[in-house]
């Protein structure tokens, strides 16, 4: 499994994510998500464990 698609799949998992998309593009994901069932902590952990599962390091950021 591809990086983007692992990473997309461990967010699917959090109660609380709606929808995840990855931009190749811009090397970025969008996550859709409701605040009162799941928070932004949440969300990086569960990014930055894919990136772990990986062999990678992922650091995210909110983009305005």
């Amino acid at each position: 499994m591809a990086c983007p698609d692992a990473v997309r799949a461990e967010l699917l998992k959090v109660k609380g994510v709606l929808a995840v998309t990855y931009h190749p593009d811009q090397d970025l994901f969008s996550v859709r998500f409701e605040s009162v069932l799941v928070t932004l902590e949440t969300i990086f952990a569960a990014v930055f464990t894919a990136g772990k599962m990986m062999g990678k390091e992922y650091r995210p950021v909110i983009l305005p």
